[in-house]
């Protein structure tokens, strides 16, 4: 009996993070796009960030399942997951860095920082959705 509760405190605990975590990252997401448009900061821009940022920061490890995970499955697929956002958002600077040279284009800090921060928290939302409805990491 006393199990059961356990497991469903876990779940819910589970369910709040990850709300959490979609909540924060609309914050970081929004923000972004607004900082790759109008390519400026403000405060509240700024405030949202970091609101955004200190959201996804108090949740991630139990949203990628390493803080009490209730299955080995949650584990792989955050883990996975979470390698696939750093993969993607490292090649992506690359390719930034690599295509601003040779255009001769400069970005502004404000318009990369929404960059990296749009791909970053996309690629990962997008691959855990994709894995969570997959069923596993293979």
């Amino acid at each position: 009996m006393n199990k059961n509760k356990i497991i469903d405190k876990s779940s819910d605990s589970y369910k709040l993070n990850r709300g959490l975590m979609w909540i924060g990252s609309a914050i970081l997401l929004i923000s972004a796009v607004y900082m790759i448009i109008l390519k400026t900061l403000n405060d509240y821009i700024t405030i949202a960030v970091l609101l955004g940022a200190l959201i996804i920061i108090s949740s991630f490890f139990s949203y990628i399942g390493m803080y009490n995970p209730k299955d080995e499955r949650l584990l792989k697929i955050g883990t996975t997951s979470a390698t696939w956002s750093w993969f993607t958002t490292l090649g992506f600077i690359c390719f930034l860095l690599f295509s601003g040279f040779y255009s001769n284009r400069q970005f502004q800090s404000t318009e990369l920082f929404g960059l990296v921060i749009f791909v970053m928290v996309s690629t990962m939302l997008v691959a855990n959705t994709y894995y969570s409805l997959k069923g596993d990491v293979e």
